[in-house]
């Protein structure tokens, strides 16, 4: 991981971009961190926007909270629960 302040950002930003598939990049201003550049694809792009779109975090928490006031059980449950019956059929 390396550290570049605002100053070089603004003057060697190809540069920074392309040393950012290398590692993290953690940008200073006046010596303080202030932002992290993380290299990401097209194709991880989709996921990054919907694990950091607060609103979906929201409306999956809700989701959540609803399914488990009305009665859901955890994976780990639904797993225990298919594998007993899995092992009850006779084929």
């Amino acid at each position: 991981m390396r550290f570049a302040g605002v100053k070089e950002l603004k003057h060697e930003t190809m540069d920074i971009l392309k040393e950012s598939k290398k590692g993290d990049i953690i940008i200073t201003a006046y010596g303080k961190p202030t932002a992290v550049l993380h290299y990401i694809t097209e194709e991880d792009l989709a996921d990054y926007l919907i694990e950091n779109d607060p609103d979906f975090k929201m409306r999956i928490e809700e989701a959540f909270a609803e399914y488990k006031s009305r009665g859901g059980i955890s994976a780990d449950a639904l797993i225990k629960k298919l594998e007993k019956r899995r092992g009850r059929k006779k084929v």
